[in-house]
C-alpha cells in the first residue's frame, strides 16, 4: 500500500477505477465518483479544529464508498446501479467487517468505525 500525503497521491490509487468508469455504458459511476470527490474536496476545504469531529466521520464513509466502487467494478456481472446500491447499503459497515467484525458486533472504540 502507497502512503499519500497529497489530495493527487489519494486520488491516484483510484485511477484505475475512474479508467473503468470510463469504459463502461452508462454514465452512473462517473457521475457518483466525480461527485464523491466534489463534496471530498468540500469537506477538506472546510475543516478546522472546531468541526474536524464532524466531518471526518462523512471523508471516511466517501473513502469507503470510492473503495467498494473501486473493489465492484472489476466484477463485470454487476452493473453501475448494483454497484451503487451496495456502495450506499454497505459503506457503513465496511470498516467494521474489513476488521473482522460482522454486522452485529460492536467494534472497539475507534474514529474508524465512526462513518457516516
Amino acid at each position: 500500500m502507497m502512503t499519500f500525503f497529497t489530495k493527487e497521491a489519494y486520488l491516484e490509487g483510484f485511477q484505475s477505477t475512474f479508467e473503468e468508469a470510463e469504459k463502461r455504458s452508462s454514465e452512473d459511476l462517473k457521475v457518483y465518483l466525480n461527485t464523491q470527490i466534489q463534496r471530498l474536496e468540500t469537506l477538506v476545504s472546510q475543516i478546522c479544529q472546531e468541526n474536524f469531529w464532524e466531518l471526518l466521520p462523512e471523508i471516511l464513509g466517501i473513502d469507503v464508498k470510492m473503495r467498494l466502487v473501486a473493489d465492484l467494478i472489476d466484477f463485470e456481472n454487476f452493473s453501475d446501479v448494483e454497484i451503487l446500491g451496495i456502495a450506499e447499503s454497505d459503506y457503513l459497515t465496511y470498516f467494521k467487517e474489513l476488521c473482522g467484525y460482522n454486522r452485529s458486533m460492536d467494534p472497539k472504540h475507534s474514529m474508524i468505525f465512526n462513518v457516516v
